[in-house]
């Protein structure tokens, strides 16, 4: 562990960071995440750094300073902190408009294509819907497909006034302005924050943590068990959650974000222009004591005459971490762990902690219990963000029998999904959607209805006046905006 508490509010620090440093053991050791690691700033000094845990539960070797985590949605910062820097150099503005410099950008509106900028899309108030792009990505669409999409993609907010987070807003801009750079999003960033802010383990790209020798493993973390996971490779969203990092690194990007984009007597980002990435531009929710907005790839909080500024990230193989900044206090605290969804719990009980000691001197709830109350009410079935998904019960045993699977086999299309193959396979029909070479397994439900045995929910098929399916609707992918019809390709 290292502590420092040098600086203003000395006799403050060093009576709540051995307070904290035990409630944060404590409150690791309740999670079962395998892994952890915090760091504290304040005043341009690290006065809190500590590992807690595993990186591998086989191995059991501990985390280190220099462990390497994927960051998840903490990635987004880094996305505009790079837009920021070009902004504050003149080379492009917050308010240029994203097609005019790529012009793949494109949504259904063609006036808001046309007017949507930097800063709109850095703030989620396109009017996309929420998410979407996600489920393109597990098609295995590359980054350029994607976005491509969008302009079949029913806007469902109103431009510039309502909130709807979706990655590929982000990824889009990163790509407007690598284009503008000339040089791939990934070496962009690499150029314009990991080098310049000191951050020698800091990577974009999926490979370079993945072959690192000293990164964390990932874990689904239920019920007290964790459970290896294979990583995410999010390289195709890598603007809005591809980069990972350590904790030693994540001490200097504190470190740069609550001294207005300088470090170490370095102005590497003009202050003017990263403290844009830190004001409201969208508001998310409101209360009679608080309001959460969204800035350019952070959240910002007002409550109790207190402004925060975060953004944490997930992955459902195992990763959660929070970044947050008191820009008045000159400091903020980082939490990266290995697991989910207990991580995602442990990042907010520890951030939560940290505030309460610092602010009140005491810790004012249990917050492992509440978070996790809340945790377990949205990953529930049916609560999902995009909109209930309903399972389908099993089959009556006085079902109608489908037809000949030849009825249903062939190529069908869409518009915003692409191309799906059903085929047929000994127990029913092999469905292969996008770029997936990973088929959907259907299997006989009732009568032209047959159950997706992955998600549980119903496939249907049309049938045409030949007896053979004209079309077929994917329950699951009838989300906001997006049609889960697919029409029969006539050869």
């Amino acid at each position: 562990m290292n502590i420092t508490t040098s600086g203003t509010g000395l006799n403050k620090l060093s009576t709540i960071i051995p307070q904290f440093d035990a409630y944060a053991e404590q409150t690791f050791n309740r999670s079962s995440v395998p892994g952890m690691a915090i760091v504290i700033v304040k005043n341009d000094t690290v006065i809190y750094l500590r590992c807690f845990g595993v990186k591998n539960i086989t191995t059991q070797e501990p985390v280190t300073p220099d462990t390497r985590f994927q960051l998840a949605s903490i990635s987004k910062s880094f996305t505009t902190a790079t837009i920021a820097s070009m902004v504050g150099n003149g080379e492009l503005s917050w308010d240029d408009r994203v097609a005019s410099i790529y012009p793949g950008f494109r949504l259904s509106d063609s006036w808001i294509t046309e007017h949507s900028t930097f800063r709109d899309l850095l703030s989620h108030r396109t009017g996309l819907p929420e998410y979407t792009g996600d489920e393109l990505q597990d098609l295995e669409y590359n980054r350029s497909e994607i976005i491509s999409r969008l302009r079949y993609v029913n806007l469902t907010g109103d431009f510039r006034s309502s909130y709807a987070y979706a990655n590929i807003d982000v990824t889009s801009a990163a790509e407007a302005a690598a284009r503008r750079a000339g040089k791939p999003w990934e070496d962009l960033v690499k150029e314009r924050i990991f080098i310049p802010v000191g951050m020698k383990n800091t990577s974009a790209r999926f490979a370079e943590f993945a072959l690192a020798k000293d990164h964390a493993d990932t874990y689904s973390v239920t019920n007290g068990t964790a459970v290896t996971e294979p990583f995410i490779n999010d390289d195709v969203n890598s603007p809005a959650g591809g980069v990972s990092s350590t904790i030693n690194d994540m001490a200097r990007y504190a470190r740069f974000q609550v001294n207005e984009g300088m470090i170490d007597g370095s102005q590497v980002i003009a202050a003017d222009a990263l403290k844009e990435t830190h004001k409201p531009h969208v508001i998310e929710k409101s209360t009679n004591s608080s309001i959460v907005t969204y800035g350019l790839g952070w959240e910002i909080t007002a409550e109790n005459g207190m402004v925060r500024v975060g953004h944490g990230g997930d992955l459902t193989s195992g990763v959660s971490t929070y970044i947050l900044l008191y820009p008045d206090e000159k400091m903020a605290i980082v939490v990266l762990t290995n697991g989910f969804p207990a991580g995602h719990i442990l990042k907010r009980a520890i951030t939560n902690g940290w505030n309460d000691l610092y602010f009140s001197g005491a810790v004012r709830k249990d917050w492992y219990s509440q978070l996790e109350d809340e945790i377990n009410a949205a990953l529930k079935p049916g609560s999902s963000v995009s909109g209930p998904i309903k399972p389908l019960p099993p089959a009556s045993e006085a079902a109608k029998p489908s037809r000949p699977l030849t009825a249903y086999t062939g190529t069908y299309t869409q518009d915003y999904y692409g191309i799906v193959q059903v085929t047929t396979n000994s127990t029913g029909l092999q469905v292969y959607l996008g770029h997936s070479m990973n088929p959907m397994i259907l299997v006989p439900y009732e009568g032209d209805t047959f159950l997706d045995t992955g998600t549980k929910t119903g496939v249907n098929f049309i049938i045409g006046s030949d007896g053979t399916a004209k079309s077929v609707r994917f329950s699951h992918l009838d989300l906001p905006g997006r049609n889960g019809t697919f029409v029969r390709i006539i050869s």
